[in-house]
């Protein structure tokens, strides 16, 4: 009987279009509160127009994320960190480390924010230092 009962619980709207991976303006307005099981249901039964909603939301998603990295990259460049990807772990511990912490205290964008963006503009720097702390954690 404990099953039943947990999927009747009243969830906020707003927690039922995140689970359902949607906008908040796409989801379906009931004549009663939202439940567990109308979310289990709608998962379960993949209607058209929540798979559309889907994609609609991803696509946000990610011209958001775009439009985001593309702010933090130009930020960079403004803050005057646009050497080239040299591929060195000097060039990972000396140079983007101060840049992540000039662009987090400038922009306050966060600290996995500042980490992605050094990852786009120096990948080979940014790699050549995780392999070296891999390579000191086998000691």
């Amino acid at each position: 009987m404990g099953v039943p009962a947990k999927l009747d619980k009243v969830v906020k709207p707003r927690w039922a279009a995140k689970v359902l991976g949607i906008d908040y303006a796409d989801l379906p307005k009931l004549d009663r509160p939202w439940t567990k099981r109308d979310v289990r249901s709608l998962r379960d039964s993949r209607p058209g127009w929540l798979t559309e909603a889907r994609r609609r939301h991803a696509t946000r998603v990610q011209q958001a994320n775009e439009s985001r990295a593309a702010e933090l990259d130009a930020e960079l460049a403004r803050l005057g960190y646009d050497a080239p990807d040299l591929g060195t772990v000097d060039q990972a511990a000396l140079y983007i480390d101060g840049a992540l912490t000039h662009l987090t205290t400038v922009t306050r964008c966060s600290e996995d924010e500042a980490d992605r963006a050094a990852w786009r503009r120096w990948r080979k720097s940014m790699a050549a230092e995780e392999d070296y702390a891999d390579d000191e954690d086998a000691w």
